[in-house]
């Protein structure tokens, strides 16, 4: 199926239909989309676009930024105030690059109820950027109140011609806080996720990866293989990630380019923003820390997978239980294994598509389940 035809395919399945109402850019087509939902966010997004404008000039030009002002219809006078003004200050400022505000804020364009958020509005700002893309135009997914390096665009894109990705992530490092508990905190998370991310990839998993919204850049028929941006008003990075990481490796740009804010949230129960307000109140982490011997049983069932290819499950569960912890046979059985290895080994035609669909099955919502299971 050819990229139009898969495209048209994924339109019909958009959550909003009226995308054509807004403003249209100068072009046709980009080669870039920065997409920044935006909510509450006067005090931070133009330090965001600031630094979007030091970007390298040539690559501005082909890049167009989409700001998805959002609010829900049952939101505070104080937030949809809050995002009017964002809209009044946007329209005064004059950048070096192209950009269109999508209008999901005022009265009668609000998002509803039931579908409202940051995944939402992500998926919001992403599916506007088809009607002006290709199938390797470039995606990327940044926050409001994130800093981006002087060579962000340029190290990208780079990066991109000489290796083709469908997607990346770049390193992060948050922005210094003022508040020295709170900067205490965050060089202590980055640590924590980083070393997750780090052991989980040694085990031999695809899942090796921080889920971070202001780090992803994926092609555009990669995010249309995957369904587009989930719906969710939280963790929507997560589960984006592991959506494209079923699709096709993910790339790892070693280079700080991303600078999240430190700052305390309450918006949502995930995420940095939660986790600095649960440590300021707890002076700890809660379920984030995993002892060797998880990551242990990871790489052992991880590797014990691989190595009994067209195996019984009988044969496979009775090797396991002799051999490893016990928990690891009552994860898989409490997780309806046996049906699942059945499928996999009649449907695999090859060792490779076997482990394939071993590990769209053990994903990384079931590796965090695993791993607090052996935790217990």
């Amino acid at each position: 199926m050819n990229f139009e035809n898969t495209l048209n395919k994924y339109k019909q399945k958009l959550i909003y239909h009226d995308l054509n109402r807004h403003i249209k850019p100068i072009r046709n087509s980009y080669q870039y989309f920065i997409v920044i939902p935006v909510l509450n966010e006067l005090e931070y997004l133009f330090k965001t676009l600031n630094s979007i404008n030091n970007q390298n000039s040539e690559l501005l030009k082909k890049t167009l930024i989409v700001i998805v002002i959002n609010n829900r219809v049952d939101s505070s006078i104080h937030i949809k105030k809050n995002n009017r003004l964002t809209y009044e200050k946007i329209k005064k400022c004059n950048f070096e690059f192209e950009y269109i505000t999508l209008d999901y804020f005022s009265n009668g364009n609000e998002l509803s109820v039931k579908k409202y958020g940051v995944g939402v509005a992500r998926k919001i700002g992403m599916d506007y950027c088809l009607q002006f893309a290709t199938g390797n135009s470039l995606l990327f997914s940044l926050d409001a109140d994130t800093l981006i390096s002087k060579s962000y665009l340029q190290l990208i894109t780079k990066y991109y011609h000489s290796s083709n990705f469908n997607t990346c992530i770049v390193k992060f490092l948050h922005q210094k806080s003022s508040n020295p508990k709170i900067e205490k905190a965050i060089r202590l998370y980055e640590d924590i996720l980083y070393d997750i991310a780090y052991k989980i990839k040694q085990c031999n998993s695809p899942y090796g990866y921080v889920s971070m919204g202001s780090t992803i850049i994926c092609k555009v028929k990669a995010y249309i293989a995957v369904g587009g941006m989930p719906q969710k008003s939280a963790a929507e990075d997560f589960y984006f990630m592991q959506s494209l990481a079923k699709f096709s490796k993910i790339n790892f740009l070693n280079k700080n380019l991303v600078y999240p804010s430190p700052r305390l949230e309450t918006r949502v129960h995930l995420g940095t923003g939660f986790r600095m307000l649960q440590y300021n109140k707890n002076d700890k982490f809660i379920d984030l820390s995993f002892t060797d011997r998880c990551y242990d049983s990871l790489k052992k069932l991880i590797d014990f997978v691989d190595s009994h290819y067209k195996i019984s499950y009988n044969l496979f569960i009775k090797e396991l239980n002799k051999n490893f912890d016990y928990n690891i046979c009552n994860f898989l059985s409490e997780h309806n294994f046996e049906n699942i290895w059945d499928k996999i080994n009649n449907n695999a035609g090859s060792k490779k598509q076997f482990l394939i669909f071993f590990h769209q099955w053990f994903d990384g919502l079931k590796i965090m389940k695993f791993l607090k299971y052996m935790n217990k």
